[in-house]
């Protein structure tokens, strides 16, 4: 039983929609796995980005069966239980955690926020 929600923001859900529809087969069984995954565990601190406006956990997540995409989600520290926010998937490619951030900052409505990297 999920003890997460896992979700894109409402005004995003129609985006991110459009991007699963678009996957490859195994790249949406990977996406969906994946939110499946979230919605009942912490996510791994190997695929943390870094933490944007004192408050949103940022993390880019290798999608499986799907090693050439990763997840974006970022999680509200200051909220309880902690919900997931789905911002989409990304290619991976060297500066992903950058390209994740802007993603999520962009979605979420910050301009100019903090940003302490985790690597």
């Amino acid at each position: 039983m999920a003890q997460y929600e896992v979700a894109p923001l409402p005004d995003y859900i129609d985006v991110i929609l459009k991007e699963y529809e678009g996957l490859s087969l195994p790249c949406a069984d990977g996406l969906h796995t994946m939110i499946e995954r979230l919605g009942e565990r912490e996510p791994s601190l190997r695929d943390r980005c870094g933490l944007m406006a004192d408050r949103h956990e940022l993390y880019a997540i290798t999608l499986p069966d799907c090693p050439r995409r990763a997840l974006v989600v970022s999680i509200d520290a200051r909220a309880t239980p902690r919900p997931r926010v789905v911002h989409g998937t990304l290619a991976i490619a060297p500066e992903l955690a950058t390209r994740a951030r802007d993603l999520a900052r962009s979605q979420l409505g910050l301009i100019n926020p903090t940003w302490e990297p985790a690597r």
